[in-house]
């Protein structure tokens, strides 16, 4: 099934895979709803795809770091699950009192040859038993590094 990326304007392009005509469609109906659909196209084809409402890529990872709640002190261990340019969800290794609108900061080592360290402040969008997202909330420090290893 393929993936379709929506923009900034809740739409995306469609191609059939059969014949190849593209229609834009416009998915505002389908943000917090179903996000695999099927389509049938003018020739008959009938296909499948993904809406990806993402901003940006996101890669998976298993990377150990740790957080700092701001406004508690409170420190734990973490394991990275996945990351992109926008936020990171990260496994909790033990106990914590981590809370959703929460500002962490977040502090983990890439598996580059380099081993980069990222610092990132975050605020907290969800949390489900130890599993946590975070969306950072300043883009800044070791951006270059990150970037680099997202595409890697």
């Amino acid at each position: 099934m393929k993936t379709v990326y929506v923009n900034d304007t809740r739409q995306t392009t469609i191609i059939c895979p059969d014949c190849g005509f593209a229609k834009i469609f416009d998915t505002t109906k389908y943000k917090n709803k179903h996000r695999r659909l099927k389509a049938k196209c003018k020739c008959g084809e009938v296909f499948g795809f993904t809406l990806e409402f993402r901003r940006h890529y996101r890669k998976k990872a298993k990377l150990p770091g740790e957080y700092i709640i701001q406004r508690r002190g409170e420190k734990g261990e973490i394991m990275v699950e996945d990351l992109s340019m926008g936020g990171i969800r990260f496994e909790n290794l033990g106990p914590h009192q981590i809370s959703i609108d929460d500002i962490l900061e977040v502090k983990f080592k890439l598996d580059n040859p380099s081993k980069s360290e990222i610092h990132k402040i975050g605020s907290v969008i969800w949390v489900r038993d130890r599993m946590v997202g975070v969306m950072y909330s300043e883009p800044k420090g070791n951006d270059k590094d990150l970037g680099f290893y997202m595409r890697t």
